[in-house]
């Protein structure tokens, strides 16, 4: 069969197929175009990323288990596109932090550098219009986030605005993707939960979503088959109800009616997520029954370690959002002392406290597989009931940042700036002071 050499790979995913000669007759054998192999530096590249997703390297410092399953396609599109190939070098400097042999001083000096050049590349790659619109270089996006969103970079214990806008901003242009392109799919996926959660903290109007926005950027099958997705499909109504909430109650001309309605939304919301956090609980405590090996030597110890990780990290989530969505009913509350405020104090400071039982029990999933109690130990502060409970969700919060930033964050000071709700207890009628 005739071959066509080609000295230089091309960066279209596309002309890595069969390449048809369009002067050739129609009986004539194709052609193939045939690539220059890949330089030792991609080839290291793949190689290193590729181990950082290999379920033998366990939980604790899986890429994908931790962050998506978008980063499983990584590897077979690195060389394809500058930026994603910086990116990913930026993510395995950052992970270069969990190597004993390797100073945090050295690895925050590594980290910097490759993580402006990937910014720089990029920048290149947005001037770009049909590279700005691939999902390569919405993949080096997400990339860079997990460097500054996930703490390596910056404090975990501050949202990330420009960054957060950014995700915000792209889930508004590409929406749900019906392209078919798994690999965008499920990265949009891991977006709009980012979005999510911080549209909590975020007034920007790159976040003001509208109800029918936000069920249908979650209406996807597979948050149906899950208790943890439906938790998180039925609290798509909490961010729009929290600043519904605050507009009402900054009105001083508002009417007893406008709080009775909010009122009545916020319960319903809490009532619909019942049967989700229960299924969540219930989960949790039939696998805790099983023994997980610390080992994860063997192909069945690996699957139940991660279920029993998967099902610790997904119970807080559930807990934390039940916490989000008390704080919207402790808002609107027009008396400390009605039996419908005491009853969500007390179950929000029974929440936070599992939350806290719950991080405990992660610290051998520590550092990447406990990292997303994070959010979770932050629900945790906002809903305790009791000083000491606070002060150990804090401690465990730092703790677990620490882990990403090569050592204990600091807990007061900073730790506190940027983790108001839009809407909570301390926005409404009461003042309930610092604890119950």
């Amino acid at each position: 069969m005739p071959l066509t050499a080609k000295p230089q790979r091309s960066n279209k995913p596309s002309d890595r197929e069969l390449v048809l000669d369009p002067n050739q007759h129609n009986n004539d054998p194709p052609t193939t175009t045939v690539f220059r192999s890949l330089s030792n530096t991609q080839t290291r590249l793949i190689s290193a990323f590729t181990a950082k997703l290999h379920p033998s390297i366990g939980v604790k410092y899986n890429l994908a288990w931790t962050y998506g399953d978008y980063l499983l396609f990584v590897p077979a599109r690195l060389g394809t596109n500058n930026a994603l190939d910086k990116a990913a070098n930026a993510v395995l400097a950052a992970l270069d932090r969990f190597s004993p042999s390797v100073s945090s001083c050295d690895v925050t000096a590594c980290l910097l550098q490759k993580y402006n050049v990937a910014l720089a590349a990029l920048r290149e790659c947005l001037d770009d219009p049909e590279e700005a619109k691939t999902s390569q270089t919405l993949c080096a996006i997400m990339l860079l986030m997990i460097c500054q969103n996930k703490s390596f970079l910056f404090p975990a214990t501050r949202l990330s605005i420009s960054h957060s806008s950014g995700a915000a901003q792209i889930v508004r242009l590409r929406g749900c993707s019906d392209s078919g392109d798994e690999f965008e799919g499920s990265m949009l996926l891991a977006l709009r939960a980012i979005v999510l959660f911080s549209s909590l903290f975020n007034p920007l109007p790159a976040f003001a979503f509208t109800d029918s926005e936000w069920l249908t950027m979650f209406d996807n099958k597979q948050y149906a088959l899950t208790p943890e997705g439906s938790a998180v499909q039925c609290f798509t109504r909490a961010p729009n109800l929290m600043r519904r909430a605050k507009a009402t109650l900054q009105n001083p001309h508002c009417c007893p009616n406008d709080l009775e309605i909010l009122q009545a939304e916020a319960n319903q919301l809490r009532h619909e997520l019942e049967p989700h956090l229960r299924s969540l609980r219930d989960r949790f405590q039939a696998s805790s029954e099983i023994d997980v090996s610390d080992t994860e030597t063997s192909s069945k110890s690996i699957y139940h370690t991660l279920r029993s990780c998967h099902y610790i990290r997904t119970y807080a989530l559930g807990l934390a959002i039940g916490i989000f969505t008390n704080e919207v009913r402790l808002a609107l509350v027009t008396s400390s002392s009605s039996p419908s405020a005491i009853s969500n104090l007390v179950e929000s400071h029974g929440f936070a406290t599992r939350i806290v039982d719950l991080a405990n029990l992660a610290r051998r999933y520590r550092p990447l597989g406990a990292s997303a109690l994070v959010v979770c130990l932050v629900a945790a502060e906002l809903g305790v009931g009791t000083v000491e409970v606070r002060a150990e969700a804090r401690r465990l919060r730092g703790m677990y940042a620490g882990d990403l930033r090569g050592g204990m964050v600091r807990e007061e000071g900073d730790g506190d700036k940027g983790l108001r709700l839009i809407c909570g207890r301390n926005d409404g009628l009461v003042n309930w002071g610092s604890s119950m």
